[in-house]
């Protein structure tokens, strides 16, 4: 399958970015075109939600951040789609960083359930066992697919910050369990992403492919749609797009199981 679209590429706007002088929305879609990515997807970190107050790293990242991207984006002149949406943050089950109002003024919404590293914002599991961190990650998962802002779900199940807990929070997981949970997925019709992020690398990643492969598997199963995602903060990282095939290849993802967004006339993102 071709690997035609990144819809999770953040730019100097999200706080997080540390290449700011490289990581441009212009240089962005000039490497996509010179990727032959056919669609590109900006999603920086953004907090729109009055009746929750952000945590310090999240203030700055308000509603300006898209009239800001869309600036930058008016004076990009490009033959390649590019998808205006966001990264927002799940910090309870029912509890999150944008609005359903402020969701419908963007092209997509990567919704976040597991940025567990945030611990003086988002809700922290019970325990420090792998079952009450995959029990936590279910939730999350489940409200999120619920929430009605989701276009898709980003880094699912992948606990941020507790890495090296991701095999066994996963293997404590049944596949009933799984099945039941991206069964709601597909019935709130919201994606899965298959990010880099599930591709290990030494240190830094520190569990087996077999993971998410499993877990990918079941929801192919279940009927999920997908997006594809470096979760790009530099240009480095925008570049491993075609590492993705490492895992579609495994799970047996074909373009139809690629998520047809609205208005595309049936080119998949």
């Amino acid at each position: 399958m071709k690997l035609n679209h990144d819809l999770h590429v953040h730019t100097y706007l999200s706080a997080c970015c540390g290449e700011k002088r490289r990581q441009t929305p212009s240089a962005a879609i000039s490497l996509a075109e010179q990727m032959g990515v056919q669609t590109i997807g900006f999603a920086d970190h953004v907090w729109a939600n009055p009746d929750i107050s952000p945590s310090d790293w999240y203030r700055p990242q308000d509603e300006s951040q898209i009239s800001r991207l869309r600036a930058d984006l008016a004076t990009v002149s490009t033959g390649i789609r590019v998808l205006v949406g966001c990264e927002a943050e799940t910090i309870a089950p029912g509890q999150f960083g944008i609005t359903l109002q402020f969701a419908e003024t963007l092209d997509f919404v990567l919704l976040a359930c597991s940025h567990f590293h945030m611990k003086d914002l988002v809700a922290q599991p019970e325990s420090n066992t792998p079952r009450a961190l995959a029990e936590h990650m279910l939730k999350f998962f489940r409200s999120g697919v619920s929430s009605g802002l989701a276009t898709s779900i980003a880094h699912p199940l992948l606990p941020c910050g507790r890495l090296d807990e991701f095999d066994a929070a996963v293997d404590s997981i049944s596949d009933a369990e799984f099945t039941d949970a991206f069964g709601l997925a597909y019935d709130h019709g919201v994606a899965i992403e298959i990010t880099t992020g599930f591709l290990p690398a030494d240190s830094q990643r520190p569990f087996s492919i077999e993971t998410p492969v499993r877990f990918l598997s079941l929801a192919k199963r279940a009927g999920c749609k997908f997006t594809l995602a470096t979760d790009a903060h530099s240009p480095e990282a925008q570049r491993r797009l075609p590492e993705l095939a490492r895992l579609t290849d495994a799970v047996g993802v074909t373009a139809e199981d690629m998520l047809l967004m609205p208005g595309t006339e049936g080119d998949t993102v």
